[in-house]
């Protein structure tokens, strides 16, 4: 498993609109985010071939409540996110050789160059999607996985036609999950509870071409 120490966010300073409101939120609200259960780890260890020793990527890792209880099961974990004040409590709540973190804006920076193609036995991405590029996103995060890897997103969902949800409290419709994979081979779907579904991607080799 590669030193998640030589593992760097891309050089270069994070946009501040985006850093700065995420803070805002992180400094004001993060501390009333509902605990992640002991079923969804189980649920999620039932849908990904997730062993001891795989490194992985926690995509918009906030606080990394998410990477700490993967890691705990023995893989390797990056958590980043666009936030420092969400990174910083992050930190505070522990860290090592098998649990780093880093910041970096999956909007508006390009894939760091010290990460090369294959680096990621998985790539998680827990409540982040809807505040992403997906198109982007999911082709960046294809030629990030090696070729027996796997992307786990846990997505929020939101109904067609609803009011516009808060700004932090973003999702997606079952139509626009729907549609989420051109370009991987294998997918599979599981509901995690009435209000969020988790994909799970695999065997990336680009989108057809039309």
């Amino acid at each position: 498993m590669p030193d998640l120490l030589t593992v760097p966010a891309a050089p270069g300073p994070v946009p501040l609109s985006a850093a700065a409101e995420w803070d805002a939120w992180y400094a004001r609200d993060a501390r009333m985010r509902v605990p992640i259960s002991d079923a969804e780890v189980e649920l999620f260890h039932q849908h990904v071939d997730a062993a001891p020793g795989m490194l992985a990527l926690d995509a918009g890792c906030g606080t990394g409540h998410w990477s700490r209880r993967v890691a705990a099961t023995g893989l390797g974990v990056l958590g980043m996110d666009v936030s420092p004040t969400a990174l910083a409590m992050a930190r505070w709540q522990g860290s090592g050789p098998h649990l780093m973190y880093a910041q970096h804006d999956f909007v508006a920076r390009s894939i760091p160059a010290s990460l090369q193609p294959g680096t990621f036995d998985l790539i998680m991405c827990r409540n982040t999607l809807p505040y992403l590029d997906r198109e982007r996103f999911l082709v960046d995060a294809g030629r990030w996985l090696n070729p027996k890897g796997q992307l786990h997103l846990t997505v929020p969902l939101v109904e067609p036609g609803a009011p516009p949800p808060p700004r932090w409290a973003r999702g997606l419709t079952p139509e626009q999950i729907r549609n989420l994979g051109a370009g991987w081979r294998s997918r599979t779907d599981y509901p995690l509870d009435a209000s969020h579904v988790c994909v799970v991607l695999s065997g990336y080799a680009e989108a057809p071409a039309t």
